[in-house]
């Protein structure tokens, strides 16, 4: 059985301030592999569980204006990027209200990560409330089932996030080119200002706060396939991960290696938090 864990570390520059981690401003281009989890409730009643926006890193009432919409579950482990390889896991639950658009637009309001210069950059760059996590990925070689675990530094053996992966009989052998062009959904994202985490541990793990809104519009593109999800676990009651993600689909989305993400150049916002 093959498994992976990714961890980057990189030496502080004349160019950071006192988290002690280099700033490196986008725009980014990167390169990964991905697997997209779709949610799409199908009902009218709109609500984020506890444990989808992270309650460490928003101003109170900033994302009380949820407006529904797909949601994303996306894991990305990234082979190349400006600050190293990492992996990811983010939760977008939807579009919600923001005041610097006529219109709703996407916010990830969970996400974490493998290593402290993307939480950092993340954080600083475009307002993404990054976090420190331990990943695994391990695929059988007797079923071909990839399982992706998920869990915070402290507890290593307990993962908050699992999914078990595994191709679809004929229709997963057929990659497609796809590319987030082409996608009928705005996904420009808004982020809300961010509270720093207090304390040593804050410093130390790269988690800054912003004083402004933020937005971008990341590009994704390569081949596609569909795979179906055998196993999905969400939560361990802790309220750092969302225990409840309504209308999860079966069906999964991976972007095999060689999958491009580029991150433009955030932008900021002169608005106040709410």
């Amino acid at each position: 059985m093959s498994s992976g864990v990714t961890t980057t570390t990189t030496t502080a520059t004349a160019g950071t301030d006192e988290y002690g981690i280099e700033h490196v401003p986008g725009p980014w281009d990167c390169t990964g592999e991905s697997w997209w989890f779709v949610s799409y409730p199908l009902t009218s009643k709109l609500q984020v569980h506890e444990g989808a926006i992270n309650p460490l890193d928003f101003h109170e009432g900033v994302n009380d204006g949820f407006a529904g919409g797909p949601g994303l579950i996306m894991v990305i482990r990234y082979s190349d990027t400006p600050v190293g390889a990492y992996d990811e896991l983010l939760y977008a639950p939807g579009f919600f209200n923001t005041p610097n658009a006529p219109s709703s637009r996407y916010r990830i309001t969970n996400i974490y990560v493998s290593s402290k210069e993307t939480t950092y950059n993340g954080r600083r760059n475009w307002g993404i409330p990054k976090h420190l996590a331990v990943f695994n990925f391990d695929t059988s070689p007797t079923t071909g089932h990839t399982r992706i675990t998920v869990a915070h530094p402290e507890t290593p053996s307990s993962p908050f996030f699992v999914a078990v992966v595994a191709d679809i009989p004929l229709v997963s052998r057929v990659p497609l080119p796809f590319s987030t062009t082409f996608s009928p959904l705005n996904m420009e994202f808004h982020q809300p200002a961010l509270k720093a985490v207090e304390g040593a541990k804050g410093r130390e793990n790269g988690e800054t706060g912003t004083t402004c809104w933020k937005t971008c519009k990341p590009w994704m593109g390569g081949k596609m396939r569909l795979v179906k999800c055998v196993e999905l676990k969400n939560g361990n009651g802790d309220g750092t991960w969302p225990d409840q993600v309504d209308g999860l689909w079966n069906l999964a989305v991976h972007w095999p290696p060689g999958m491009k993400l580029k991150f433009p150049e955030g932008k900021d916002f002169p608005t106040p938090n709410l």
